[in-house]
């Protein structure tokens, strides 16, 4: 059976003063998400290293919309994922990930190190790796296009996805009169804000990369 593993670890965490509270905001974010996506999770988001993390999730996680979670409750801190799809060959503990091994997790790591050798000078922080190189190009690049248009993201256009987040919306089809009532914002305000952010054409590119991502995975089984 194929799983989605992720492993993600902060940027220069060791150049970060106050170290010991960012551990202490990303304990506090994977608790979270544990509790809110437990559905799709088959071992616990865990912190491994201090300022690294893991965990091991079905094809139907949206990966996506939990790694900018992740991203928005780090910032200002940066972090890189990398994710693995592949089967586990060691026993599955449900509560934590520690322990866990096999080519999932294996090609996570790939991914990290993918990451380390090409990250778009320094916009593309997410990678994945499995068994089949021309599907991972394709994917690899749809994430990158989806993080160059965040790149160049100002605050008034990055609170978009970070209010669509509040709502559980990661679609690029959503009611904007219930966007613009949370952003309080006028109806042309809030059109001026989607068309010069391509939030859509983001979350479009992203959910893109994650069918491709769940097909090869049920290719696999």
């Amino acid at each position: 059976m194929n799983y989605f593993a992720l492993i993600g670890d902060i940027i220069d965490s060791k150049k970060i003063d106050n170290r010991y509270q960012v551990q202490k905001t990303l304990e506090t974010c994977l608790n979270e998400l544990n509790i809110e996506f437990k559905d799709v999770l088959v071992s616990k988001l865990s912190i491994t290293l201090g300022d690294e993390f893991q965990g091991l999730l079905t094809l139907d996680a949206p990966l996506f919309q939990i790694i900018d979670r992740i991203n928005f409750a780090m910032q200002p801190y940066q972090v890189r994922f990398g994710l693995g799809l592949g089967e586990i060959l060691t026993d599955i503990n449900p509560e934590q990930s520690i322990g866990a091994d096999g080519p999932a997790y294996w090609h996570a790591r790939k991914a990290i190190n993918y990451i380390h050798q090409k990250n778009d000078y320094g916009n593309t922080q997410i990678a994945v790796s499995f068994e089949d190189d021309t599907k991972v190009n394709i994917i690899n690049t749809l994430i990158a296009s989806s993080e160059a248009i965040k790149s160049d993201w100002r605050a008034s256009q990055e609170i978009i996805l970070q209010e669509l987040l509040k709502l559980g919306i990661y679609d690029e089809h959503f009611d904007q009169q219930i966007l613009g009532k949370q952003l309080e914002l006028s109806t042309s305000a809030l059109s001026k804000r989607l068309k010069s952010s391509n939030i859509k054409v983001y979350l479009r590119t992203r959910n893109c990369a994650l069918n491709l991502l769940k097909n090869a995975g049920e290719e696999l089984n």
